[in-house]
């Protein structure tokens, strides 16, 4: 029987570096291989020994896209190991600093890296002759998000303020003025670039699979909550080894992972509307009903539109989040505690979905051990089983351009390849 191999080489417009080969034997897929081509970074080695202040910085430096939910999960794991908890404002200030980088990458995968290829272009600046307009209010846009968490977090890129026990400093009342003005004008710009991305004709391919995310009944979640494994259990963060385990592939520098049952799973924008759909703003839901668009779904490319659909959400969350914070008085900035041996973990909804840290300390407040399981790494099981299938539907079509449309549904993903690329290799 005749095999055929097909790789898709260092995938464009994606975060790092990843090649993706399908194998094909007798007409059909057999085998998929989601291949993380980064340096192995050994970061859970080195934070062991560090100080619990050291934790949080060096662990959001394993990427330059999602590090405000890295910088955040890291300090709310350690203070969960040492027993801290936050007054709400912290709590509604640490959840702008992390909304301004949901809005930061969400810009940059719909519209520098999916809307071209959607397109037929090679990246957004192509678009310039016939979509300047829509090209400078998406600038506008990334802008205006690197400004919430700058105001917020101290600095756009890898945010300063959030520090074990809250912040180092507090935004003024004239700096969280600024940012309410800012996250309407925000809100106000959205109505074009989320029209071109809801209206994009994206395949129809679905495939059934398991979605988790964060569930707390309550609203829509970001850094609290259970975790939710649709159609099986709903479990504490401190009881993610029960249900989630590491596949190590030697084609891969990153872990990959699979429930417990053995079954793969997505996380990521789409699972968080599967789990989370009714706790979505109205107008979010009222623009979701506008384009056809209906939650849950087994369809992987919805990714791209649900994470068009959580612009609208988390910059109304902001605006919400603001208001209340300035008919309110922060009376600290930071809480007292004390250093103690303990065990923490933090999980929360990264802007690709279910991200865990996991720091165990000594009566220092040295690390004695330290887990971050990343969401490309979880994805990489679903992104190979959506393979199999997507091309096998492709074989049978004369027009179909197999590396092209592989590509587009790998991107789909958003794969952040840097951050899953971490692990430790035992031999």
């Amino acid at each position: 029987m005749s095999e055929e191999i097909v790789v898709v080489e260092k995938i464009p417009k994606i975060e790092g570096h990843m090649n993706f080969s399908v194998v094909i034997r007798g007409g059909k897929v057999v085998k998929a291989r989601a291949e993380a081509l980064e340096g192995i970074r050994l970061l859970e080695r080195l934070l062991v020994g560090m100080s619990f202040r050291e934790v949080p910085d060096v662990a959001s430096r394993m990427c330059g896209v999602c590090q405000a939910i890295h910088k955040v999960t890291a300090v709310q794991a350690v203070e969960d190991a040492l027993g801290i908890e936050l007054p709400e404002e912290l709590e509604m200030l640490r959840k702008l600093v992390v909304i301004g980088g949901h809005l930061q990458s969400h810009i940059l995968h719909l519209y520098f890296f999916v809307l071209p290829n959607f397109l037929g272009r090679r990246s957004i600046l192509d678009l310039l002759p016939d979509n300047e307009e829509l090209v400078k209010t998406v600038l506008k846009l990334k802008k205006l998000a690197n400004a919430l968490t700058e105001i917020t977090g101290g600095r756009a890129v890898h945010p300063v303020t959030p520090v074990v026990g809250g912040f180092s400093k507090i935004p003024s009342r004239h700096s969280l003025e600024r940012a309410l003005a800012l996250m309407k004008k925000f809100k106000e710009l959205l109505g074009e670039p989320l029209d071109v991305i809801l209206s994009l004709d994206m395949p129809d391919f679905k495939r059934k699979t398991t979605y988790v995310s964060l569930y707390t009944g309550r609203d829509f979640p970001l850094l609290r909550g259970k975790v939710k494994i649709s159609g099986w259990k709903v479990f504490e963060p401190h009881e993610y080894e029960n249900y989630i385990e590491y596949v190590t592939e030697n084609y891969s520098s990153a872990r990959h992972y699979v429930l417990r049952n053995g079954s793969e799973y997505m996380v990521g924008a789409l699972a968080r509307l599967n789990v989370n759909y009714e706790l979505l703003s109205d107008s979010a839901k009222e623009l979701a009903e506008t384009y056809g668009l209906k939650f849950p779904s087994n369809r992987p490319f919805d990714n791209n539109k649900a994470q068009a659909l959580e612009l609208l959400h988390f910059s109304e969350e902001a605006i919400t989040i603001l208001e209340e914070l300035l008919g309110r008085a922060i009376k600290t900035k930071k809480v007292p505690f004390k250093l103690s041996e303990g065990e923490g973990v933090s999980v929360t909804e990264a802007p690709r979905g279910l991200l865990i840290h996991h720091y165990k300390l000594d009566s220092r407040g040295r690390v004695e051990k330290a887990n971050i399981i990343t969401p490309t790494a979880q994805n990489y099981k679903c992104m190979e089983a959506d393979a199999l299938d997507y091309v096998t539907s492709l074989l049978g079509r004369e027009d179909a351009d197999v590396k092209h449309e592989l590509e587009k549904l790998i991107r789909a993903y958003d794969p952040c390849v840097s951050c899953s690329a971490r692990f430790f290799r035992e031999h």
